[in-house]
């Protein structure tokens, strides 16, 4: 029973270690990339939207569902506000929207990989940027300064 507290501690409770942090904002960023990838599939596939146009689609509701997972989940511990922590949020997310249009450019566009394939190469490169940029930038702690004597 011990060891299944713990994992539950692990899974459920606030944080502040980035070695715990990272796996659940790898899961919440899985689970982003789910939605990322069935929009861009079906914007392809079954609306006939471009291939640039859906991953953009695609990567900014995966976006909001990855802030509203970062900010309950990943990152609990940090304080924010919640609406300039949504714009700076979104801010930062633009670097990896412009990752992911840049990589399904070259990868897709101009190299003609398979728009999968182009998509796998944004995906680890966005996800680096936007981890450490959300951890360092957006969800820091706050500085707390010591009352002067």
């Amino acid at each position: 029973m011990l060891v299944l507290d713990k994992f539950n501690q692990l899974v459920t409770y606030p944080v502040d270690s980035v070695f715990l942090q990272m796996p659940r904002a790898l899961v919440a960023s899985v689970l982003a990339l789910f939605v990322d990838v069935a929009i861009l599939e079906l914007c392809v596939r079954v609306v006939g939207t471009g291939a640039i146009p859906a991953a953009v689609i695609g990567y900014l509701v995966g976006g909001v569902l990855q802030y509203v997972l970062c900010s309950v989940w990943v990152f609990s511990t940090s304080l924010k506000n919640d609406a300039v922590g949504f714009l700076t949020f979104t801010i930062l997310s633009l670097v990896g929207l412009g990752i992911t249009w840049l990589v399904m450019l070259v990868g897709h566009e101009w190299a003609q990989l398979p728009i999968e394939i182009a998509k796998f190469g944004a995906v680890g490169l966005a996800f680096t940027w936007n981890f450490l940029s959300r951890k360092y930038l957006l969800f820091k702690p706050e500085n707390t300064v010591a009352p002067s004597t």
